[in-house]
């Protein structure tokens, strides 16, 4: 099982404040049998600082790598927040997740601004695989604009725990154009019930989302390789 969005980097955003909250965060992940998480920590062009996001990034990863021992793959990515003109970022293949061009791409609070589907068409043009992050949480008109281009989403799994708008997100999954299910997990209070509960509700679908997320991720370098001894393998040792 496959969690495609997951804020566990310890101190990177409000995710987790520490490598006590991202340790108990795997353990809970763990007993869900989760087998691979993408580590989704926050990026925002507008205010952060490329570098700064990067080293933060590889510290915060290089402590969990070293304590975390654990059967869970982890792959290191970014929640990229978007905005027109993001593809003229020097340097924003590092924030695909590591070892493919697939980049998770958060939408404003109203999920259009501009002309971002042009920002969308150039990331493409330039071989990046934008996925969006929670096409539950927008105008379903707006999202399916850009599924009309070729983007593809991930879905939340607390969204289709509830019956308000779980149709027109079962028909994208059925459509292909949600393609992963994520936790969105921050701090530990609702752990990975709500991930579950989803399955259970989208029940084959839930198989099916895990190979499409498998397909999209099978160059992707792993944090930590779970049951791998530490070192070989890893994307840390690999850079």
């Amino acid at each position: 099982m496959i969690d495609f969005h997951a804020h566990i980097l310890p101190g990177a955003d409000h995710g987790s404040d520490g490598l006590k909250t991202s340790l108990r965060q795997l353990e809970l992940a763990e007993a869900a049998h989760v087998d691979t998480i993408v580590a989704t920590p926050h990026f925002y062009p507008q205010s952060d600082s490329f570098s700064e996001f990067l080293h933060r990034r590889e510290r915060t990863a290089s402590e969990l790598a070293n304590h975390y021992h654990g059967p869970i793959r982890i792959l290191l990515g970014a929640e990229v927040h978007m905005c027109v003109g993001l593809d003229h970022l020097p340097g924003i293949k590092e924030l695909c997740v590591s070892g493919t061009s697939v980049i998770l791409s958060e939408l404003t609070f109203r999920g259009y601004a501009g002309n971002m589907g042009e920002t969308f068409d150039r990331m493409q043009d330039d071989g990046l695989i934008p996925i969006l992050a929670h096409v539950d949480r927008y105008d379903p008109d707006i999202i399916e604009s850009y599924f009309s281009q070729g983007v593809q989403g991930q879905v939340n799994a607390d969204a289709l725990i509830h019956r308000f708008g779980r149709r027109h997100l079962l028909n994208w999954i059925d459509d292909g154009w949600v393609i992963a299910l994520g936790s969105d997990i921050h701090m530990t209070e609702k752990g990975y019930g709500p991930y579950l509960k989803a399955r259970g509700i989208l029940g084959d679908r839930a198989g099916r989302l895990d190979r499409e997320t498998a397909r999209l991720l099978k160059d992707a370098k792993a944090l930590t390789n779970g049951e791998t001894q530490k070192g070989e393998g890893s994307w840390i040792s690999s850079r």
